[in-house]
């Protein structure tokens, strides 16, 4: 008997998720190239701001897009995006709402802070004695000095006539009317201001977060993702119709970022559905170059920008790349003023080149110091609870009591009347 002969059956079955993973599956929590992205993206911010302060004219991306856009702000989009991602994740993953808020403050504020007085009371007075021979201009200023530079803006959000520019932009920005003839006049920190969004954005999520929406209604980041790309589309086509109906400072500015950090939320919440396809990425890039021509480059970024981020954080083989410090925020927050101290030096005027890298090497001296000496031991703090705080008072409040040992409470005596005479004992208090 011959046996039959087999067919070969074409499958029907869709690729495994081997073959094809979705960002669920390629997204490894202790092995993706987010830290190596976060450093290049830092960079092209002081690339891009090279051309500004030192007077070069404009970068490449802000010519195509008629300074809608520049290679620093699409980079600064992307930072919105890791940390929508990263940030939604750390909220769903979060015990409390508390702890969660915790963490941002322990990442934003600590190095904000003393990025402020290292502003305010070394690098301005160097500023003044390059300028005008003197260190101590900067302290006596009437209205703009170093003080109200570091104490006004130590809180991120204002109360300036309660607008929404006014709450969110970093003021005053100037110091002792320094910088006054560089390129860019004197802002001592433009990278500063977008620090208030971010921060926005952090408190919205904490927001969400206490209401259930990243656990059981994912969908309304989604509402949130699509309303926010027609309001950023609305300004992209008619910037003067925007304006008459947000007539606020600082409106754009809000729809924009928000924009890309809800883009990384979303791409966090629904992981399990996006597919990691080179295909999907290639497809991306292609975009992103044919919207530049078209004019379309702002509605096309916020989609395609993000998923060619993303997807190379999870492909690119860089896993361990900051596993001895994550030294981008202190690049980003200290490369404004190391580069218009540069510009007062007039280093430009030796070429783009010596002053782009000269601006990077010295911000990276101080990128190191800062997470060397700040951030990383306020980081080291996330981890600690409010249960060892009591157990180490409790212990304190022993060693003491055994070194200096209450006297034990007299009886009563009684009295005629029968009643007793109470005793008042004394106790170590410790406040918690």
């Amino acid at each position: 008997m011959v046996p039959a002969r087999s067919r070969r059956v074409r499958s029907t079955n869709r690729p495994t998720a081997q073959e094809r993973p979705n960002f669920a599956q390629a997204f490894d929590p202790n092995n993706n190239a987010f830290g190596f992205l976060r450093l290049i993206l830092a960079t092209l911010v002081i690339f891009s701001h090279s051309f500004s302060l030192g007077g070069f004219g404009i970068d490449r991306l802000e010519a195509f897009t008629k300074g809608r856009y520049t290679i620093g702000l699409a980079s600064v989009a992307m930072f919105f995006v890791l940390s929508g991602f990263l940030v939604c994740r750390s909220a769903a993953a979060s015990r409390s709402v508390p702890r969660f808020l915790w963490h941002r403050f322990l990442r934003i504020f600590p190095a904000y802070w003393v990025c402020l007085i290292v502003c305010g009371c070394v690098i301005a007075p160097l500023m003044a004695f390059a300028e005008f021979g003197t260190l101590t201009r900067v302290f006596s200023a009437p209205w703009n000095s170093s003080q109200s530079f570091m104490i006004g803006n130590a809180g991120l959000f204002h109360l300036n006539g309660f607008s929404l520019g006014g709450i969110l932009f970093i003021r005053p920005t100037s110091i002792a009317d320094l910088l006054a003839h560089n390129p860019v006049h004197r802002t001592i920190n433009g990278s500063l201001w977008t620090l208030p969004f971010e921060v926005s954005c952090y408190l919205a999520v904490a927001a969400l977060a206490t209401v259930g929406v990243l656990r059981r209604a994912r969908f309304v980041l989604f509402g949130l993702f699509a309303g926010l790309w027609c309001l950023d589309a609305f300004d992209w086509f008619n910037p003067d119709g925007f304006w008459r109906c947000f007539p606020y400072p600082g409106m754009k500015q809000l729809v924009m970022l928000c924009l890309f950090f809800s883009a990384g939320c979303v791409c966090f919440l629904y992981r399990e559905r996006i597919p990691h396809s080179t295909a999907i990425f290639v497809t991306s890039l292609v975009a992103l170059g044919g919207s530049l021509p078209l004019g379309v480059f702002g509605l096309i970024a916020p989609i395609a920008m993000t998923y060619a981020f993303l997807w190379l954080a999870f492909a690119l083989p860089f896993g361990r790349f900051d596993r001895k410090g994550d030294f981008s925020y202190g690049t980003y927050i200290y490369a404004f003023p190391v580069q218009q101290g540069m510009a007062l030096l007039r280093i430009q005027e030796k070429g783009f080149g010596l002053y782009f890298v000269s601006s990077l090497l010295l911000t990276a001296v101080l990128a190191f110091l800062s997470y060397r000496l700040i951030e990383a031991p306020c980081l080291r703090l996330k981890t600690v609870r409010m249960s060892s705080f009591r157990r180490r008072a409790g212990s304190s409040a022993a060693r003491l009591t055994e070194r200096f040992p209450t006297q034990p409470a007299e009886p009563a005596i009684p009295k005629e009347s029968g009643s007793t005479v109470g005793v008042q004992a004394v106790n170590v208090v410790f406040l918690r």
